[in-house]
């Protein structure tokens, strides 16, 4: 639907009013015309009766003077009688009131006095009547005309006319005008108004004399009031963290491209640090998310009481914080910052009856030092974050180029354990366990090996700790598994045949709520005795009773299981009594210094203990033929070492079982 504006809308209402306007004013201008055109009507009718009647009576008692005088009277008294002819049926002039004209007035048409009231006065000339005479008992006939005086008719309706219009226009004007303020003032002002706070809404405009004007006022006040407060709420939903009040990271990021834009310009230093709670899960874990939402309310509130006003305190995720301390001259200020957060963080805090110690890691960068960008500000304090965990946790790191170095190589690794996994860049190498009295390779053990393509073997203590961290173990603990049943089952049939291989099982992997599935479709096709699983004493360390239950059902599968490391730990002996281990191993670090009497002393005890307990003892890192003769002495059964080989891919070990084996055969 086509629209219009107000102010056309109003003018053509206005135009309507006018015409609407006119014709009453003509209705009643013609009404009024009316009005005195009978009242002329009445008049003239009066008169031309009593004309009439004079001349019935006296047209032939008196004489022309008298009748004369009579006429002239009347005509010079009536101002709408212009002239009076009296004509015999001769058409002879008897008798004119003019003078000067003897003849009838020419081209003139009268209208019989009969029909005065059905004629317009004011179109007529003259009205005409009979006079009846007799002569005797004959009767004749003259025939009386009245002329009107037309120019007196017309002056008189051209004044009415005149009066009229001039009414009609000044009233129409007023009117006009009145309409135009009025709605100008009370409608089209108020609308525009209404129009300029609907389209800025920034003043509100005065309350309208109009209720339904005024009711459009309100309701967009109250819109206006609800969308502002609606808008606020949105402003702090995107730019603050709606559970701490802090910013957000979209407006930590804002900020800190202002104060880069702002250093630039300056050349002013900027600190930003990076705080990750420490152990928070176990928070989440026992208390539930309810109460760690608190925590960390508390937590948001400790920090800005920590902070200088001017300081900006972010709130980046879960238990994730930063930092930003503006215009630093030196670390003096920043540790001054670091200092008091940890005093505050160490004071307790109790919820629900709970008391609880907080502590944080945090890892610092300054611009532009460690990042020209908020990418790499982030970035950097992040790893010195995660190397202040890794220095203990409740400490504080600086980003150095080392750091970043060391990063850089982890993530390059992460990459290539990836790669490797989907390429068959991982391989198993093997290191024989051999038999001290028979000295006959009759097991081995199965270790990790990645292999770089560009700079070769790669060993695991550089790569099996970020497994665990980003539990990239689970899938090649998977592939471990996989690959170990596929050999013992390669080795049937074979000189290997009665080998045990042994796998490791990291805490890690141990969590895998899927392991015991894996292993035991792994074990289908083959003897499952001779599959040994080896745990470190650290995967027992918590949730024990749960683990217990896995353990037994292994043994269920008929495995066997061994101790790694064992005496590196600090509740052993309780293990061996509860766990149905198979075989203890003595950690290396107790081989390396077997001249030193304390650590004969000890493994001496743990040959003892095993013998009792009916476990095989297996001694690691032996070197020499020294540790092993010692190790002989204590009737220890196996040992794994560089003295027999140091771990090889699966062709070298089987030619070693094979040469090893048969040189002892021989002898």
């Amino acid at each position: 639907m086509k629209t219009i504006s107000i102010k056309l809308f109003t003018a053509i209402v206005m135009l309507l009013l006018f015409t609407g306007g006119s014709y009453l004013f003509y209705k009643f201008f013609d009404d009024s015309k009316e009005v005195t055109e009978r009242l002329l009507e009445e008049n003239i009718q009066v008169n031309i009766l009593n004309i009439k009647y004079f001349l019935d009576k006296n047209l032939q008692k008196n004489s022309i003077n008298q009748l004369k005088a009579y006429l002239d009277n009347i005509v010079n008294s009536n101002t709408v009688i212009n002239d009076i002819h009296i004509i015999d049926n001769q058409r002879k002039l008897l008798y004119a009131t003019d003078r000067d004209t003897l003849l009838e007035h020419e081209g003139v048409h009268c209208s019989a006095i009969s029909k005065i009231i059905s004629s317009d006065i004011f179109e007529q000339q003259c009205y005409t009547f009979s006079i009846k005479l007799f002569d005797g008992l004959k009767p004749y006939y003259y025939s009386s005309i009245v002329y009107l005086d037309k120019d007196y008719l017309d002056s008189l309706l051209k004044d009415k006319i005149i009066k009229y219009l001039g009414l009609f226009i000044s009233y129409t004007i007023i009117f006009i005008l009145l309409l135009w303020f009025t709605i100008r003032k009370f409608i089209i002002a108020p609308l525009e108004e209404l129009r300029q706070f609907a389209y800025y809404s920034e003043k509100t405009p005065r309350q309208f004399l109009i209720q339904e004007l005024e009711s459009i006022r309100y309701s967009l006040e109250l819109t206006f009031r609800r969308l502002k407060k609606e808008q606020e709420e949105l402003f702090n939903l995107s730019t603050k963290d709606p559970l701490s009040g802090l910013y957000n990271r979209l407006s930590l990021i804002e900020k800190i491209n202002w104060l880069i834009s702002r250093s630039q310009r300056s050349h002013a230093k900027f600190a930003l640090l990076f705080l990750d709670l420490d152990n928070f899960k176990n928070i989440n874990d026992s208390r539930g998310h309810e109460f760690g939402d608190k925590v960390l309310q508390h937590i948001s509130k400790v920090l800005l009481s920590s902070v200088r006003d001017n300081d900006i305190v972010s709130r980046i995720g879960g238990d994730e914080f930063v930092i930003v301390l503006p215009d630093i001259t030196d670390n003096k200020s920043i540790l001054e910052v670091i200092k008091r957060i940890q005093h505050s963080l160490s004071m307790p805090v109790v919820f629900d009856n709970y008391k609880y110690h907080i502590t944080c890691s945090i890892g610092i960068t300054i611009y532009p030092k460690d990042g020209k960008n908020v990418t790499e500000l982030l970035k950097n304090a992040d790893i010195a974050m995660y190397k202040s965990k890794e220095l203990g946790k409740n400490n504080f790191h600086f980003f150095t180029e080392t750091l970043n170095d060391e990063i850089q190589e982890k993530m390059n690794i992460q990459r290539l354990m990836i790669n490797a996994l989907e390429e068959g860049n991982f391989k198993l190498f093997y290191q024989p366990k051999v038999d001290i009295q028979t000295n006959q390779i009759v097991a081995c053990e199965a270790l990790i090996r990645l292999i770089d393509p560009i700079h070769g073997l790669i060993s695991p203590d550089k790569f099996i700790h970020i497994a665990e961290e980003n539990n990239f173990i689970i899938p090649l603990g998977n592939w471990i598994i996989e690959e170990a049943a596929k050999q013992l089952k390669l080795w049937e049939n074979t000189p290997l045949q009665d080998i045990k291989l042994s796998i490791n099982v990291s805490g890690v992997q141990f969590k895998n709520k899927n392991l015991f599935k894996i292993i035991e479709n792994a074990i289908k096709n083959i003897d499952p005795s001779k599959l040994d699983i080896e745990l470190t004493e650290s995967v027992l360390m918590s949730d024990f009773d749960a683990k217990l239950k896995v353990i037994h059902q292994f043994k269920t599968l008929g495995l066997s299981l061994s101790l790694d490391d064992f005496g590196t730990g600090y509740s052993s002996l309780s293990y061996l009594k509860q766990i149905p281990f198979d075989t203890l191993k003595i950690d290396k670090s107790f081989i390396d210094d077997l001249e030193n009497k304390q650590d004969q002393s000890f493994v001496n005890m743990i040959v003892t203990i095993a013998d009792e307990l009916g476990l095989e003892v297996v001694a690691e890192g032996v070197e020499n033929r020294e540790q092993l003769e010692y190790l002989k002495k204590m009737k220890c059964e196996q040992y794994q070492g560089y003295y027999c080989s140091k771990p090889l891919p699966v062709q070298e070990f089987e030619t070693l079982f094979r040469v090893h084996n048969s040189i002892i055969t021989e002898i």
